[in-house]
């Protein structure tokens, strides 16, 4: 394994707070260094693109959480956070994927107004919680809550979605719509208070609402 990785972004980013959960669950040390979105443009800041998060490790930099989640399990297999047949790993990228492409992406129109106090028209607001409530049919089908998403045993499709979930529940609660997730989903709820008391997600957590408070002065 490398020398200690650092982790570049915010605390604040649900991608960001997804890698940082699966350092933790894999337990592999690390460093964070917090940057603002957009802040830089390769070389200088690590990511092609400018974008957070992304990984220094001693060989150079990788970007994108997903390619970064894969990079850590190539550098700790022992440790692995996915299943142990090919099916049950295909299902938890399935999962991964899934979540990202479909509900995150869904609930995104909602972020600016709910976390950035922007102004939002009806129609676009009721576009968004009509595809979030879209999406969730799909996760209810594959998502197994058995008691984790994938069986019996934590995954990385566990720390994904609760990430994700979480600030998508977050938004809608502000817009004044918090059961719209629980309603289309109804194990969501008990599955985010078990996953909300593992260690790695409580500490992230923990962190994202510091970071949240100092951003509020």
């Amino acid at each position: 394994m490398p020398a200690t990785l650092i982790l570049h972004g915010s605390p604040l980013s649900n991608f960001y707070n997804k890698i940082k959960i699966a350092l933790l669950e894999l337990d592999i040390p690390f460093e964070e260094r917090a940057h603002r979105p957009h802040s830089g443009q390769w070389p200088q800041s690590g990511s092609p693109t400018g974008k957070i998060p992304f990984l220094e490790t001693p060989d150079g930099c990788v970007f994108e959480s997903q390619t970064i989640l894969e990079y850590l399990e190539d550098i700790r297999p022992g440790a692995s956070r996915y299943p142990a047949d090919a099916l049950g790993r295909a299902h938890c990228r399935e999962l991964i994927a899934y979540l990202e492409l479909y509900l995150e992406t869904a609930a995104r129109p909602l972020y600016g107004a709910a976390y950035w106090g922007r102004e939002i028209d009806d129609a676009t607001r009721k576009a968004a919680c009509d595809a979030v409530t879209a999406a969730l049919i799909p996760l209810a089908r594959r998502a197994r809550f058995a008691p984790w998403l994938c069986g019996a045993d934590y995954t990385h499709a566990d720390g994904a979605a609760w990430v994700h979930v979480q600030t998508v529940v977050g938004a809608l609660k502000v817009l004044g719509l918090p059961a719209l997730v629980h309603e289309g989903l109804p194990q969501l709820g008990p599955w985010l208070e078990m996953a909300a008391e593992r260690p790695s997600i409580r500490r992230v957590d923990g962190d994202r609402r510091e970071a949240a408070r100092k951003l509020r002065g």
